[in-house]
């Protein structure tokens, strides 16, 4: 079978991992621990190249591997219903689109309104103005668009048209003028009464004196006769209020206040309400009423050196676009001590009624259950985890940590909607209902029913802008419950786990830009703050900076016109050091970052491959064996089974086809990258140096043979160990221990082996065969040894005999001279 024979083939290898792995980690040799890692790699490559074979843990961890995955994909259409129903529900609620066409068109006419006004003078002239676009012609027209004077109350249901702002906006109740001073005492320069208007607010010094003041004093009970109210109280010289009213000496140049400025103004909030000076415009009067009460106030002086802040707020009713909506439009006046006044504009739509129809309840019901079953299934896993004393380390994960915050915020956006629905919209009704029922009979004596609407609203809105702050926010914290799905996915997982492991060097990083950084906001503040308001506080110098980082773009004429060269090396030295040189080192930690993330993890099926599983696996989910099923049954095989697919069909027969095919599949793709996976520089170097180890040890062996055999060939391959000093029979060479030249140590057995035969251990075959090659070696010597005596001889006996004869010889004869 394939098995069998897959297991024959790899039998060898597996025999040297388990015999390097045998040995303890403390007693493993570097070369151990390569050999199994080489063992390794060998073997799956090889398991790898055989389709419907593989090795049981591989099995088992692409099951594991394929359970968490079902886990994370299928837990992602439950956070993007979770998601959807939230999103559904806030944009139904809010209606965004709707609230922008309303609410752009009246902050474009209000910039307008205040674009060319420089001067507190002509802030006051954009308030008398009866021109196009003014505040008189805006908010207190009368008129339609062809000119009809607006009518009042139609039937008690039907308001009429009167107080329409941008013909479809209402004014509702009043207009309150609200302002805070640096001194609470009562103000005011002499005024000649021209009208009844005039007359009355002398009388009742309205918005000259605080809200207790006006509330515990009664108005003057006398003719007016164009005396002025303060004549008796007043105590300013005439030369001074002159000086004070004369507005060219004190120029209030008028900007639009950003928020990065908002810390250097003055704050309405350091004065109480009742200390505040305020009064009121009424719809319901005639336009020349209107006009003869902001004069009043103009010629009063109402706005002086003391002025901080003013605020001008105002209800605007539309029943046209969408739902019923109440919009609160509020501007305010900001006053530095430095001359100039910048103002804001803020809006706050509230909505009468709840639902935007049936859509937005279920939303809202669907979203209110999902929250509720999240809830309980934490609330669970934290039991759970109090039962098995984990509690503290449940809470101390991030996964965890980061989900009750999520549910803790979803509970807050809940409790925001119920007081919305059962708290703010109620009391807002119940204050608009008496001023509705009044109709346009509002004015002074009605005072009090308006204020209580103006309190009302202002606590819904209030409310309604800290709750929108909270549900945008919150929608932001539910993308990370993506990133949770996303994990369990292999090739989003190298995304996610490149954001997780690049916050070490980030951190990092930024220890080192952030002072860098610090010290050019600061420089730049120093240096450009006195005349650009980008750089003139501490936050917009940062503001100004960071867009100057993301876009390199800057306004360098501007810049340069005072100090070119301290402006020329400030924004050099910032672009060469900050946007080219710590940028581009964030992108290369993450591109470094992402590539050793996605070498070192497993790189797995792409998302389509991901969908098409999943489709597969529902398509055919009743034969479709459970992933944790198959795990058990292989967990009860023996370890060094090979699973292939005859075992596969032993097991479960009735497995489609299609899961087999994609199980295999899985795991050819894993034994690959578990075989290629030590291929990696350190780990080449790391083999290359055991290598090297190895064949230095083997080359000191055999240089150490070739010398001692080149001192003394004839010398026996073994050496006798010197005797033991209990050794009794030390005398008998069969029982004396001996050395090889190898470092192996035989064992000879004591009934010791013929001499006249080779037969015997395989140490002492190898010893009968060199002493017989030596034998030959001597032999072959003795052989050219006689050879070259022979020669000799031969060569003395051919050569000529010398002349003469010997002297000395006594019979005369001739001998031969033997050299």
């Amino acid at each position: 079978s394939s098995r069998s024979a897959a297991g024959d083939r790899i039998g060898s290898a597996m025999a040297a991992i388990q015999k390097a792995a045998s040995t303890t980690p403390k007693d493993r040799k570097h070369a151990d621990v390569l050999r199994i890692k080489a063992g390794h790699m060998l073997t799956f490559d090889h398991l790898a190249s055989n389709r419907g074979v593989t090795e049981r843990q591989i099995a088992r961890r692409v099951l594991r591997k394929s359970m968490a995955r079902s886990t994370g994909c299928l837990s992602l259409p439950l956070t993007i219903a979770y998601f959807g129903f939230y999103i559904t529900s806030v944009r139904l609620h809010e209606d965004i689109t709707n609230v922008y066409f309303l609410e752009s068109t009246v902050r474009n006419r209000l910039d307008a309104m205040f674009a060319d006004a420089h001067t507190t003078n002509a802030v006051w002239d954009a308030l008398l103005s009866t021109e196009s676009g003014k505040f008189m012609d805006v908010f207190f027209s009368h008129v339609d668009m062809y000119g009809q004077l607006q009518a009042t109350n139609i039937t008690e249901d039907i308001w009429g048209d009167r107080g329409l702002v941008l013909s479809y906006n209402q004014i509702q109740g009043a207009v309150e003028f609200k302002q805070w001073r640096s001194e609470t005492s009562d103000y005011g320069k002499p005024y000649s009464c021209s009208s009844d208007v005039t007359c009355a607010l002398c009388r009742s010094n309205e918005g000259f004196q605080t809200i207790h003041n006006t509330i515990n004093r009664a108005p003057i009970d006398r003719e007016c006769n164009g005396a002025r109210r303060l004549q008796e109280e007043e105590s300013e010289d005439a030369e001074s209020s002159e000086f004070l009213a004369n507005d060219e000496f004190h120029p209030r140049r008028l900007h639009l206040g950003r928020p990065e400025l908002r810390s250097s103004f003055p704050r309405a909030s350091d004065q109480k309400v009742n200390d505040t000076f305020h009064f009121w415009l009424y719809p319901a009067e005639a336009r020349e009423q209107i006009s003869d009460r902001l004069r009043y106030y103009h010629e009063r002086g109402w706005i002086d050196h003391q002025t901080e802040v003013i605020e001008i707020r105002m209800y605007l009713m539309n029943a046209e676009l969408g739902r019923n909506r109440l919009e609160q439009l509020t501007v305010t006046l900001r006053f530095s001590e430095a001359g100039s006044v910048y103002y804001e504009r803020d809006l706050q739509c509230y909505f009468l009624q709840f639902f935007y129809g049936n859509l937005s309840m279920l939303a809202d019901g669907m979203f209110f259950i999902m929250l509720v079953l999240n809830t309980a299934y934490r609330l669970h896993g934290m039991w759970s985890a109090f039962l098995q004393s984990k509690l503290f380390r449940h809470l101390l994960n991030l996964h965890m940590a980061w989900e009750w915050l999520m549910i803790l915020t979803g509970w807050w956006t809940i409790y925001g909607y119920y007081n919305m629905m059962f708290n703010w919209e109620p009391a807002l009704l119940d204050a608009l209902e008496p001023v509705h029922r009044r109709g346009w009979e509002l004015g002074p004596e009605r005072i009090a029913e308006v204020e209580n609407l103006f309190d009302k609203g202002h606590i819904a809105a209030e409310g309604l802008a800290s709750l929108r702050v909270v549900v945008a926010q919150y929608s932001v914290m539910l993308m990370f419950r993506f990133f949770v799905s996303f994990g369990s996915q292999p090739r989003l997982a190298i995304v996610l786990n490149t954001m997780k492991n690049v916050l070490t060097d980030l951190f990092h990083f930024l220890i080192v830009f952030v002072p860098t950084a610090f010290a050019y906001v600061i420089a730049g503040s120093l240096i450009f703050g006195r005349r650009i308001e980008g750089f003139s506080t501490i936050t917009s110098s940062f503001g100004t900076c960071f867009r100057i980082a993301m876009e390199s773009e800057y306004d360098w004429e501007e810049m340069s016109a005072e100090f070119y060269w301290a402006a020329a090396l400030w924004a050099w030295s910032f672009l060469s050091l900050v946007v080219l040189l710590f940028l581009n080192m964030v992108l290369a930690i993450i591109l470094d970052i992402y590539n050793e993330t996605r070498q070192s993890s497993f790189p797995g099926e792409a998302v389509w491959e991901t969908m098409s599983y999943f489709l597969t696996k529902g398509y055919r989910f009743r034969a479709w064996v459970a992933d944790k099923s198959f795990d058990e049954k292989l967990e009860s095989l023996a370890p060094e089974n090979i699973v292939d697919d005859k075992l596969i069909e032993d097991i479960f027969p009735k497995m489609p086809g299609t899961q087999k095919e994609a199980f295999f599949k899985a795991c050819r793709a894993q034994m690959r990258w578990e075989a290629s996976r030590n291929l990696t520089k350190p780990h080449l170097l790391k083999m290359i140096g055991s290598v090297m180890e190895s064949l230095q040890s083997s080359h000191q062996a055999v240089q150490r043979i070739v010398t001692e055999e080149a001192k003394d060939p004839v010398k026996p391959w073994t050496t006798p160990k010197k005797a033991a000093k209990d050794d009794k029979d030390h005398h008998s060479f069969l029982k004396k221990g001996v050395v090889t030249k190898g470092g192996k140590q035989p064992a000879l057995q004591e009934k010791g082996v013929p001499a006249e035969t080779v037969e015997g251990p395989e140490w002492l075959k190898e010893t009968w065969e060199l002493l017989r090659q030596q034998r030959q070696w001597i032999e072959y010597t003795n052989w050219h040894l006689q050879q070259m005596q022979w020669q000799i001889q031969k060569a003395i006996e051919s050569r000529p005999l010398r002349s003469g004869v010997a002297a000395g010889a006594s019979d005369g004869s001739a001998r031969p001279v033997v050299l």
